[in-house]
């Protein structure tokens, strides 16, 4: 059969950026997005701790990948997949809802070959589901800031792709990721001081290049208001400084 893959993708502040593939990724005070060309599905992970704002802006991002999929490297992910299902860990005991968890936990427990440094490769069948998936896992620390709590007024109802939430700001989708790459050009300023940044227009917004004398340091992309990285990057060492300093600020500017 020909190959088929599955990537993780942890969203935060309108910020997407690939995760390593495990179980462990499922934490409390984490959103993550799991493309899974196993099951032809794009699991949405919410967290149980995780702000109701957060969770609506990372629905509307996951819609966005239904279909059009993501690109890592050389690899569309996703283009084919055209359903989306929402696992919120504060109801996993829901049959339903735990059902979405185990058949998640089922594709990421596979043998897979790691593309990419986080891209999982499929090129066999892969194994039945198991009678019983391993249980939901406890919450580790995670290298996230949380965005303020939303204002008590605004409600949301997750089950399964249906959400009932307060109207939106009158803010700009795209004008929201050019801020937000600014915000992400000066936390990487602070730790490169002499860097070049180009951008070309793309069928769905911009993508970005930020390269400084030894090389490129990342790619992004903007479209709809989020960013994404084109892949993990180490930032030479100093990725966690730079991230949290970006979440840092994006969270302070409630973005």
């Amino acid at each position: 059969m020909a190959d088929k893959f599955v990537l993780l993708l942890e969203f935060s502040s309108g910020i997407i950026e690939p995760l390593p593939l495990s179980t462990e990724a499922l934490t409390e005070d984490r959103i993550v997005i799991a493309i899974d060309e196993l099951k032809e599905r794009v699991w949405l992970w919410q967290g149980a701790s995780t702000s109701l704002v957060e969770r609506r802006a990372a629905q509307r991002k996951a819609r966005s990948l239904v279909s059009a999929g993501y690109q890592l490297g050389p690899y569309r992910i996703g283009r084919d997949v055209t359903n989306i299902e929402i696992i919120d860990g504060e109801i996993l005991d829901d049959p339903e809802i735990k059902g979405f968890y185990d058949q998640l936990v089922h594709t990421l427990s596979q043998r897979f070959k790691i593309t990419e440094g986080v891209l999982g490769r499929f090129g066999e069948t892969p194994t039945p589901a198991p009678e019983h998936a391993a249980p939901a896992p406890k919450p580790t620390p995670a290298e996230k800031i949380t965005p303020p709590t939303p204002a008590e007024t605004e409600t949301v109802t997750v089950r399964q792709s249906t959400e009932t939430v307060a109207p939106e700001p009158s803010r700009d989708l795209q004008d929201l990721g050019v801020i937000r790459v600014g915000i992400l050009i000066s936390s990487i300023l602070d730790f490169f001081p002499m860097c070049y940044v180009s951008a070309t227009k793309i069928e769905n917004g911009t993508r970005y290049s930020i390269e400084d004398p030894e090389g490129i340091i990342c790619q992004i992309e903007v479209s709809q208001g989020s960013v994404q990285f084109l892949q993990r990057y180490d930032f030479r060492g100093r990725r966690n400084d730079i991230l949290g300093l970006l979440r840092d600020r994006l969270a302070s500017a409630d973005l």
